[in-house]
C-alpha cells in the first residue's frame, strides 16, 4: 500500500510544474533608463492609447531618416534561476507592407549570454508568416534549461530603411520547473 501511495504522489507531482515571472514590462511608468539603445537609436517610449497593446505605453521604432538604420532596444540583465525552461513574451505590432511585401526591413527578438556570448536570434517578423499590419501579436519564445544560472539580455532589433513604425509592448520573463527538482528528501534528492 506504501509503494502504491508513492508511486501516486511521483505521478501526480511529475505532471505539475511551477510558473514563475521573474521580470515584466508594459512601459507604464513612463520610463525606459534601465533599456540600452545602440545603434541610430530610432527607439522611444510612445504615449498613445492607439498604438499600445495595453493602457497607454508602447516601445516604438521610428523609422524615420536618415537611413539605413540598425538599432537594438536592449532589456536590463537578468540572471536566470535553474529551471526547466524560460518564456519570454512580448505583444508586437508592426508594418507588413514595409517590413514584408517591400521588405525595407526587419525585425529581430534575440538574447545572449552577457558573459561572452553573441547575439542569438529567437524570433522574426518572417517568423510571423502573413499578418494584419499594426494589428497585436503575441509571440514567445521558450529557452531550455540550459540557459540555468546565466546573465542574460533581451534584444528587440531593427535593421531597416524607410519601414515605418514598430511597436513592443508587455514584455514578461518567466520561467517553470518541476516541483521535484528542488526536493530534498534527507540525503537523496529527487532526480526525475
Amino acid at each position: 500500500m506504501r509503494n502504491k501511495f508513492v508511486l501516486t504522489f511521483l505521478v501526480v507531482y511529475t505532471s505539475l510544474s511551477f510558473a514563475e515571472t521573474i521580470w515584466t514590462d508594459g512601459f507604464e511608468d513612463g520610463n525606459i533608463s534601465d533599456w540600452t539603445i545602440t545603434g541610430t537609436a530610432n527607439w522611444a517610449l510612445y504615449d498613445n492609447e492607439f498604438q499600445a497593446h495595453t493602457v497607454d505605453f508602447s516601445l516604438q521604432y521610428n523609422y524615420q531618416s536618415p537611413w539605413p538604420h540598425d538599432t537594438r532596444a536592449i532589456t536590463p540583465e537578468f540572471t536566470l534561476p535553474e529551471a526547466d525552461e524560460f518564456d519570454f513574451t512580448w505583444w508586437w505590432s508592426g508594418s507588413y507592407i514595409y517590413f514584408v511585401q517591400v521588405d525595407n526591413g526587419d525585425a529581430f527578438t534575440e538574447v545572449r549570454d552577457v558573459n561572452g556570448g553573441n547575439w542569438i536570434v529567437l524570433w522574426s517578423e518572417n517568423d510571423a508568416g502573413t499578418y494584419t499590419g499594426f494589428e497585436w501579436y503575441e509571440q514567445t519564445e521558450t529557452l531550455d534549461a540550459s540557459w540555468s544560472g546565466k546573465t542574460v539580455q533581451f534584444a528587440f532589433h531593427i535593421i531597416a530603411s524607410d519601414a515605418h513604425y514598430w511597436y513592443i509592448d508587455d514584455i514578461e520573463l518567466g520561467y517553470t520547473s518541476n516541483p521535484l527538482d528542488h526536493i530534498t528528501w534527507g540525503r537523496i534528492k529527487t532526480g526525475i
